[in-house]
């Protein structure tokens, strides 16, 4: 798209400031569009006289709603469009007033207000869409949760207090010999411990929570709380540590137990290593197992937890990848940003 030689600077201004607007394809046309549309608007506000700066009908127009939506989509947070339209108003002033011929003291007011308007009006529809956009992922990913919790009751923590259970059932009414009964009641035990284990994990993995420490103590602190009696689990942390604001740090922690709870599922028998690489704008954290892998392309969405892990990546807007074939392992790599939005 042609960008008009008096809005180039105004947008290679925006660009140096938000790059993620600027480097994606789909948002760098979307700024453009909506840059534009937005000096339209102001200067038919200018045309037709308008005396106030902004007035409520429209603000939740329909286009303006698939805008804050398109953001969400792209993980673009409000504040981000909110910096950008304060650089298009200081920027483009000069221009508008020169654009309208605007002279006088009221002309000019009267230009500051259309561009003001013109402007401000995108922002409490990109907010909604924005805010309803995280509702409903947030939504999807708890729900995806409950699902997946609720599976994990039914697939393991009922089927071996089942297993036990006949175990014990089979020993009263067979009435084996001395030594066999003793056989099948400590089986039965065994049984219902391994249930009663994995009962404390889900209520470990539900009540994750980073507190005061750093991602990588928290995870560890969790693994030794989960796996007490396995010493396949090795956590590695490279560069300078750092504080993640919570919001993000939580839901990181909850992607990487889930990951973590994958690998004791399938591959528990082999080793997992957690490396944790410090950078300056993010932290990228890899899990990778031994174990025996699977096809990443007939395996049904959500199955072994993508679908929640997937979906709260994109809450705290993280990069999610699970790479894996038949026979290799598994590995995940989750990269979170540290800013703040």
């Amino acid at each position: 798209m042609q960008i008009p030689d008096r809005l180039a600077p105004v947008v290679a201004r925006i660009g140096a400031m938000t790059p993620e607007l600027r480097d994606d394809p789909v948002m760098a046309a979307s700024l453009l569009e909506n840059v534009t549309s937005m000096l339209t608007d102001a200067h038919r506000r200018y045309a037709e006289g308008l005396e106030h700066s902004l007035t409520s009908d429209g603000l939740l127009a329909d286009e303006h709603l698939a805008t804050g939506a398109l953001h969400a989509e792209h993980m673009q947070h409000p504040a981000g469009a909110m910096l950008a339209a304060e650089v298009l108003f200081d920027e483009y002033l000069p221009v508008f007033v020169d654009e309208v011929g605007a002279a006088t003291p009221d002309e000019l007011l009267r230009a500051s207000r259309a561009l003001h308007a013109g402007i401000w009006s995108r922002f409490p529809a990109g907010a909604v869409a924005y805010t309803e956009a995280l509702r409903q992922r947030v939504t999807t990913a708890n729900l995806d949760s409950r699902a997946h919790v609720a599976r994990d009751l039914h697939d393991r923590v009922a089927h071996g207090i089942l297993a036990g259970l006949q175990r014990i059932d089979l020993a009263l009414l067979t009435d084996p010999p001395a030594p066999e009964r003793t056989a099948q009641l400590e089986a039965a035990a065994a049984q219902l411990r391994r249930a009663l284990g994995d009962v404390q994990n889900l209520a470990v993995a539900l009540h994750a929570r980073v507190g005061d420490d750093l991602l990588d103590a928290a995870l560890a602190r969790h693994v030794r709380d989960l796996f007490p009696e396995s010493e396949l689990v090795t956590i590695d942390s490279h560069g300078t540590p750092d504080t993640l604001v919570n919001w993000r740090a939580e839901e990181a922690l909850t992607i990487l137990l889930e990951a973590l709870t994958n690998w004791w599922k399938h591959a528990h028998e082999t080793a997992v290593r957690v490396r944790f690489d410090w950078r300056d704008d993010a932290v990228q954290v890899t899990v990778a197992d031994e174990g025996p892998g699977f096809d990443t392309g007939a395996v049904a969405d959500g199955r072994l937890g993508q679908s929640t892990m997937r979906e709260r990546a994109a809450l705290i807007g993280a990069r999610l990848d699970v790479v894996s074939t038949p026979g290799t392992g598994t590995t995940v790599t989750l990269v979170v940003p540290k800013g703040a939005l």
